[in-house]
């Protein structure tokens, strides 16, 4: 999806921006997302609310900023965090749910608040709506061959370019949808104050 300049002014109101295209495929699209900052799970809800998803795919650091690989001893602010994602991605609607642990995450805790969900320790396959899903958290730890679709996380910085027929779609640098019935993906770009919760940053007033 292009980007806009008003992109991050509807961001900081609203959320992710969702076009009026994307809204119509409401129930039918796979939903992915990766590195989620507390600060994100009002707009996951919303995304959630619509589009309605047949499947969500989180791939991983369900609470960005709590870094549990250098701060073990957050864990009880991690707890609380990803018990909020937990009531979100696990609504009073019954949907299909695919989570991969990453580096910052908690197995046993996430073993725990997401009980009847798909869960992979760092990589796995999948398939949702008919399409093979290659999942890891971050884009060297793919099992091989690659898949038709590639859904990871964890870098913002590695591109997601398409390479013939296979497609690797980096879910912190983008909200990925994917259409159940064409395949086709849209990215819808993070408000920027998602990647500032993700790296720690506050914005400072005068």
């Amino acid at each position: 999806m292009e980007k806009h300049w008003w992109n991050s002014l509807y961001g900081i109101l609203f959320g992710v921006y969702v076009p009026e295209e994307l809204r119509r495929l409401k129930g039918r699209v796979i939903l992915h997302i990766s590195d989620t900052p507390f600060t994100f799970y009002g707009s996951i809800a919303r995304l959630i609310r619509l589009l309605d998803p047949l499947w969500i795919i989180h791939t991983g650091d369900l609470a960005d900023n709590v870094k549990l690989e250098i701060a073990p001893w957050e864990l009880p602010r991690y707890i609380h965090s990803v018990t909020q994602l937990s009531g979100i991605l696990r609504s009073e609607k019954k949907r299909s749910l695919a989570v991969v642990m990453g580096n910052h995450d908690h197995p046993a805790t996430v073993r725990s608040l997401f009980p009847d969900s798909l869960l992979f320790e760092g990589k796995g396959r999948m398939k949702a709506c008919g399409f093979d899903l290659n999942l890891s958290h971050d884009m060297p730890g793919f099992l091989t061959p690659f898949g038709r679709y590639n859904l990871f996380g964890h870098d913002p910085n590695v591109s997601d370019p398409p390479e013939g027929k296979t497609l690797f779609l980096n879910g912190i640098a983008a909200v990925n949808v994917i259409a159940a019935d064409t395949g086709r993906v849209y990215s819808l770009p993070y408000p920027e104050y998602v990647n500032d919760a993700r790296l720690g940053r506050r914005k400072r007033g005068l």
